[in-house]
Formats: C-alpha cells, sequence, structure tokens
C-alpha cells in the first residue's frame, strides 16, 4: 500500500485517448475497437446529442412522450393501500360492481393538492422520455427492456411486501390489480427511460476524460492534485481517518452487535449461544465454528490482550477497534490510490474518496465488533489484485505503454487477500477460488496469444515491427497463470488443513447445518403459519387440515413443530433456524424435504412469499430504516446479563464522546431524511447499480470487467440466501459496497483499461 511512483495520470502525454466503445448485444456482442476521440469529435458528439434532445419533434411524438411522463407520475403519487367502504360510499352509497372498482382506483391517486408539482414532473419527463424513444433506435433492446420489466415488478411488489408482509396489495382483489398494473407500466417507463440514459452516460463516460484540469477548475483541481497525486496513499488515509475520527470517539470502546460478546465467550470457554445447540466435540471445548474462528480468536486475543496488560476488558476492546479502525482506513486509501494505476484521473479517485468520507456507512462500520468488516477489506484487496492481473495483459494487445505490472508487493497482496477472504468468513474461500480461476483463465489466454503472435513473425521487418509495437508495453509471461494457481492452491491446501486439521485436534466444533437452511425453514414456517398454526404455537390459529400428523412429526424431528409458526419472522430466518435439531440424521432431512416438497404443491404462493419477504429489500428502497448499529444500541447489549455475568464492557463516558455521538448520530439522521441522498443508505440502490452495470459490461461483450466484478456478485448472491432482508440489515451486503467505487472506475471511466482486450 505504499506510495506509487508512476506518472500523473492527469496530463495529457501520459495515457493514450480512450476509444469509443459502443455497445453490443445482450448474446455478448464485442464493443467496437477503440478509436482516439479528438476535441472536435467530442464537440460533434455534444452537438449531436443536444440536436436529438431539443430538436423540433412532431407534435404526436412529444404528446406520447407527454402521456407517458403522466403515468409515470401516476406511478409515483399512487396509493396501492385498499380505499376504505366508508369513504367510497360517502360519494355514492349506490356503488357496486365495476362503479365501486371504479372509485376503488381513482381514489388511490393523489388529488389536487400535488397536481402541480406532479404535471411539472410530467412535463419535465417529457424531453428524456422523447430522446430515448423517437431519437434513438435502439431503445427497445432486450438489454433495456428486460432490466426495466424487472425493476417495475420489483418496485410493485416491494412495496406490497414492504408495507403488509404479502402481495395482498397487488393481488387482493380487481382493484388492486388495476392499481398495481398502472403503477408496474408508470415504474416500467421510468425503467426503460433511466437504464437508457444509464448506458448512454457510461458510453460518453468512457470515452474521453473528464475536463477536470487546473485551467478550469483553479483550486479545486489544486487540492485534488496534492491529495491525490503528491502522495496518493498516505493523504487520502489521513484525510479518511480524520473524517471518520468523531465515529470512533463516540463508539469507544467499540460498537457491540448481536454477534460479539458470543464470540468474546467463546474465546474465553464460556456459555454462549451457539454452543448452547450444538454437538460440541468436547464439551469442554466451547469454541466453535458458527463465526470464523480465526475473527473470533482476533477479537477474544485482543481482549485478553487488554486485561492483562491493563487489567480491563475495554481497554481489549478499544485495540481491537483501532486495529479493525486503521486496517479499514488503509483499505480504503489502497483503494483510492489504486485507481491512479489504473490511470483513472483525479475526478474519478476525488469522487470515490468524498464517497467513502462522507456516507456514514463506513466510518459507522469501521467502529463496529463483527466478522463482515475485515471480510470486506480482505475482499476490495482481493479485488484490486484480480483487476491488476486481469488489465496486465491488456494493454500487450494494442501495444500501449504504461500497463499495469504485477509487482512482488502485489502477489503477497494477493495470496494475503485471499487468505483473508478464506478466514474470515465461513464459506469465503468461494471467493478467491473464483478470482484465480478466471485470472488464470484470461492470463492463460494472453500467454497463448504472444505465442502465436511471436510464432507468425516470419520474415526480420515483421519482427521488427512486432518489437516496436510491443517496446512500451509490459511483457506477458508465459506461466503466470501457474503462479496463480500456486495462490489458489495455498488458500485451498491452508483452509482444508484448519478445517480437518487443526479444529478436529483442537476439538473446535464445525458450524452447523443449519446456516445454508434458510430458504426451505422460511418457507416450511409460513406455510405451517398460514394452514396449521394453531398447531405450532400460535393461539386462534388456522387448521385447514393440509397439513397430516405424520408431517408434522416429520418437519418436528428437523424444526421443532409446537412452536414454528410463532416463531417465524418474515423478514429473518434466525428464529426458525434456532428451532433446528443438530441430531437430525440424514434421514431425518430427506424426510423432511419430502415433505416440504410436497407442501409446495399444496401452495406455492406460501414458498414463492417466503422467499421474497426474506429478501425484497435488496431490490425495493424500504420505508424502514435500514439498520445502523449506534453507540445507544452498542451499550444496551453490552449491558446483556450474558456479558455482564462475565465481563464489565461499557462505553466510554464523557463530554467529547457525548459531543461526537450527537453530532454523528445527527448527520446519520440527516443522511437517510434527506431526498435522494437517502438512497445511499438503500441496499437496493446497490443491487439495482451492480444489475444495471452488469447488464452494460454484458452488452458490450466485455468480460474482463465482467470477471472483476464476479466477488461483487458473489456477495450479492450470498445475500440472497442467508439469514435477513437487506430492508433490515446492510451490513451483508457491505463487502459489495465497499469494492464497488473502484471496481465502477476502472471498468467504466477513462480510460477503461480492462476494456483493452477482449
Amino acid at each position: 500500500m505504499a506510495q506509487e511512483s508512476i506518472t500523473n495520470v492527469d496530463d495529457e502525454s501520459a495515457l493514450a485517448p480512450m476509444k469509443s466503445a459502443g455497445p453490443g448485444n445482450l448474446a455478448g456482442e464485442s464493443a467496437p475497437a477503440p478509436a482516439p476521440v479528438s476535441p472536435a469529435a467530442g464537440t460533434a458528439r455534444k452537438d449531436a446529442i443536444r440536436l436529438l434532445w431539443f430538436r423540433h419533434y412532431p407534435l404526436w411524438q412529444s404528446a406520447i412522450a407527454f402521456l407517458l411522463g403522466l403515468l409515470a407520475t401516476a406511478a409515483l403519487s399512487i396509493d396501492l393501500a385498499p380505499v376504505s367502504y366508508k369513504t367510497i360510499t360517502k360519494l355514492d352509497p349506490t356503488a357496486t360492481g365495476a362503479l365501486y372498482i371504479c372509485y376503488e382506483v381513482l381514489l388511490s391517486f393523489a388529488g389536487h393538492s400535488d397536481a402541480i408539482v406532479l404535471l411539472a414532473l410530467a412535463l419535465l419527463l417529457v424531453l428524456p422520455i422523447r430522446y430515448v424513444l423517437f431519437g434513438k433506435g435502439d431503445s427497445l433492446r432486450p438489454s433495456v427492456v428486460l432490466p426495466a420489466a424487472a425493476f417495475a415488478l420489483c418496485t410493485v411488489f416491494g412495496m406490497s411486501y414492504d408495507l403488509t408482509d404479502s402481495a395482498a396489495l397487488v393481488a387482493g382483489g380487481i382493484s388492486q390489480a388495476i392499481k398495481a398494473v398502472i403503477m408496474g407500466a408508470g415504474c416500467a417507463v421510468l425503467g426503460h427511460t433511466g437504464f437508457y440514459l444509464f448506458y448512454d452516460c457510461l458510453d460518453w463516460l468512457g470515452t474521453q476524460r473528464p475536463a477536470f484540469s487546473e485551467s478550469r477548475f483553479g483550486v479545486a483541481w489544486r487540492a485534488a492534485h496534492a491529495a491525490l497525486d503528491r502522495r496518493p496513499f498516505l493523504v487520502p488515509l489521513a484525510l479518511i481517518a480524520l473524517a471518520w475520527s468523531p465515529s470512533f470517539i463516540a463508539a469507544m470502546p467499540g460498537i457491540f452487535m448481536g454477534d460479539t460478546g458470543a464470540q468474546i465467550r467463546q474465546w474465553f470457554n464460556l456459555p454462549n449461544g451457539t454452543s448452547d445447540y450444538l454437538n460440541l466435540i468436547n464439551p469442554n471445548v466451547l469454541l466453535n465454528g458458527h463465526h470464523p474462528v480465526a475473527h473470533t480468536a482476533l477479537v477474544g486475543g485482543c481482549v485478553q490482550l487488554g486485561m492483562q496488560v491493563f487489567g480491563d476488558e475495554n481497554a481489549g476492546l478499544l485495540i481491537y477497534t483501532a486495529l479493525q479502525f486503521f486496517i479499514t482506513a488503509a483499505t480504503v486509501a489502497y483503494l483510492v490510490c489504486s485507481l491512479r494505476r489504473f490511470g483513472c484521473g483525479l475526478a474519478p479517485r476525488a469522487a470515490s474518496l468524498l464517497f467513502f468520507a462522507l456516507m456514514p456507512l463506513f466510518s459507522n462500520y469501521a467502529v463496529l465488533i463483527t466478522k463482515d468488516v475485515l471480510f470486506a477489506d480482505a475482499l476490495a484487496v482481493l479485488v484490486v489484485q484480480t483487476a491488476m492481473l486481469l488489465v496486465a495483459g491488456a494493454d500487450f494487445d494494442t501495444g500501449a505503454g504504461g500497463g499495469v505490472t504485477m509487482r512482488p508487493r502485489d502477489w503477497a497482496l494477493l495470496a494475503a487477500s485471499s487468505i483473508g477472504c478464506t478466514f474470515l468468513r465461513n464459506g469465503g474461500l468461494v471467493f478467491p477460488l473464483a478470482a484465480c480461476v478466471l485470472t488464470a483463465i484470461f492470463s492463460a489466454r494472453d500467454a497463448a496469444r504472444a505465442r502465436r503472435r511471436t510464432d507468425v513473425a516470419h520474415s526480420s521487418a515483421t519482427r521488427r515491427r512486432t518489437e516496436a509495437a510491443r517496446s512500451n508495453a509490459p511483457a506477458v509471461p508465459r506461466r503466470r497463470w501457474m503462479a496463480i494457481a500456486g495462490v489458489a492452491a495455498l488458500v485451498l491446501v491452508l483452509n482444508m488443513t484448519f478445517t480437518r486439521v487443526v479444529m478436529p485436534a483442537l476439538d473446535i466444533t464445525p458450524g452447523s447445518r443449519r446456516e445454508m437452511l434458510s430458504i426451505p425453514f422460511q418457507q416450511t414456517a409460513r406455510f405451517v403459519q398460514k394452514h396449521d398454526g394453531v398447531n405450532a404455537g400460535i393461539q386462534g390459529g388456522t387448521n385447514d387440515g393440509l397439513v397430516s400428523e405424520e408431517e408434522r412429526r416429520v418437519i418436528d424431528r428437523v424444526l421443532g413443530y409446537d412452536t414454528l409458526a410463532s416463531r417465524y419472522d418474515p423478514d429473518k430466518s434466525d428464529a426458525v433456524k434456532n428451532g433446528f435439531n443438530e441430531d437430525a440424521t440424514t434421514q431425518d432431512l430427506a424426510s423432511y424435504f419430502a415433505v416440504w416438497a410436497k407442501m409446495f404443491l399444496h401452495d406455492p404462493e406460501s414458498y414463492i412469499s417466503a422467499v421474497v419477504n426474506n429478501y425484497y429489500g435488496y431490490f425495493y428502497p424500504s420505508e424502514r430504516d435500514v439498520w445502523f448499529y449506534s453507540t445507544i444500541e452498542g451499550a444496551k447489549i453490552m449491558a446483556r446479563e450474558e456479558n455482564r455475568a462475565y465481563f464489565d464492557f461499557h462505553p466510554v463516558e464523557n463530554s467529547l464522546v457525548e459531543a461526537c455521538g450527537h453530532a454523528v448520530n445527527l448527520y446519520r439522521v440527516a443522511i437517510q431524511r434527506v431526498p435522494l441522498v437517502s438512497l445511499t443508505m438503500s441496499s437496493a440502490s446497490y443491487t439495482w447499480l451492480l444489475i444495471a452495470v452488469g447488464v452494460y459490461l454484458l452488452r458490450s461483450g466485455q468480460w474482463r470487467s465482467l470477471a472483476m466484478m464476479v466477488p461483487l456478485f458473489g456477495v450479492l448472491a450470498v445475500c440472497l440466501v442467508g439469514p435477513c432482508n437487506g430492508s433490515t440489515y446492510m451490513r451483508y451486503l457491505y463487502p459489495a459496497i465497499l469494492s464497488l467505487p473502484f471496481a465502477l472506475s476502472v471498468a467504466l471511466a477513462w480510460p477503461r483499461r480492462l476494456w483493452r482486450a477482449r
């Protein structure tokens, strides 16, 4: 992470101009070869865009665009909640049938109080809608239409599940279905226009360097240059530490979350929630694999160090928090610094730095004592090294100079980040293995292409031309893929050695099988709650005969039937999983899944709703505020009886800590409540950003950029089989959010080094 000594990338002579990368098709059509973009061409492009936006369109096209704008505003203003019978009969006491349905639909729209605002919004939408539909000729491509349709469906059903935990607002009658169709159509218009303009913006972003120079921006440019070019690692590190320092002071000695106390008690071999239900290898060894053992050892070891050296467990917590704070700040500085090696200018680097500094999510998690933070740091470094391996051979194809080369330090960081991902999250081995497999494939391909080019250089003249073309380009090591395979083998061997040798030797019990069964367990619990609640812990619940006594016994051997329905939480599977019987045999599980499949045939809607209800928050910006791990909640968790029985954990209390706490909480609330800015606090925003960028790269045939994004999509995939809804927690998606500014800048911003090879 030391400072890089390379040419200033904001100098025109430092990098070759990037080429235009027009979109291909969804099946993977490669983008056209890049071509230099002159200032005159850039001006011509701007003039063409301006002409398309503001030219004189036929009246019928403007009328259609206006009607679609009204439909979009209707989608934003319509209320899916049912209209009361009293409201309708007050207007027309005799209304029935179709007339009654019309009243239900019409009364769901915003009244005259919002008419002016909605009309103004519809008029503003005319320009982009008209530009997309009629100014351009390719807006109906699958890469635009399919994401727009998915966005509309997720918005409509997401709102219903967010408000009612069911699809009742969509499928609760004819009037509800009509309102849902209207809302969905309006959202589809917004999604179609938004996705197309997003792709159009990305096309422009990759064809020319942002016009950020000293002559135009003066002080701002000089400040960014001083911060990001002279000391590209140390200055961002200092700025991030300074920006996050109020959160660190307010949180001292660190913010507890639900698992923190359990991990610490595990390390000290004290009773904890996980050791109570697992079948321990040795009843005298309570340390187990429910949480990553390496992280448990790190947290517990710091607390133990504080107690032995300072006689205070809170000093140990502060040691861990300070260590994690520094590592996270250093990781962010490394992400920003690494953008310079990829040729990214001051603008994307400054934007990334400001995002990390001002977004309260990062400062909050930097002082949260949880395994997800250090795993996110390791994954971010892995993404950087993956990008370096992918781009290292790209410049060889074009003969461009200034390539990114893998240095010994980079190989060390690749190995360290791979090991970190493996040991800081259960199942984290998949991330470095996927990255290594993909980069090894591209490295082997680059080496093969290099050999073929050497073989066809028959004449000395051809050989001289070839050598001249490559004189400034980095060589492509013929056996780089073997080094990558060596890193993959290293982490695989270390993981197997730890899980198959070290853990059994130390009598450390592995984690439970239940952790990967959130989806089927939630589906069973929802089905039982709906059809047999009276026998599963709900007083006055239903019993429609769909669950037989034998099926109850089968489920009971796995999940504990007597309280199953009462334990069901639509947004989180922990309570249902807590009833898992660790003594359940393979035959018990096989019988359970046979019943599970049979129940699906009885009521597939329950199963689908269980999945949607558990994960809709990753696709819909919920009205609920995402859970923030505050100092107040952390203090409450510290004071729980299970923690107080063995330790005296408590927050630091003084005027400075209190003042910082008030300031931090006020700032977080402001970010959560300011329109548009509040979307940065929604998991759905980052999910849709990942989807949109993924589709854009796919339709452009940019496989190297997609390969770099694979770890981020892997994090999202894990979220969608995990225990919690994105509307409640962001920490499960946090590793992808941390890496996103770097990945997007490298993949999309000028000069798009990964686009140089296909």
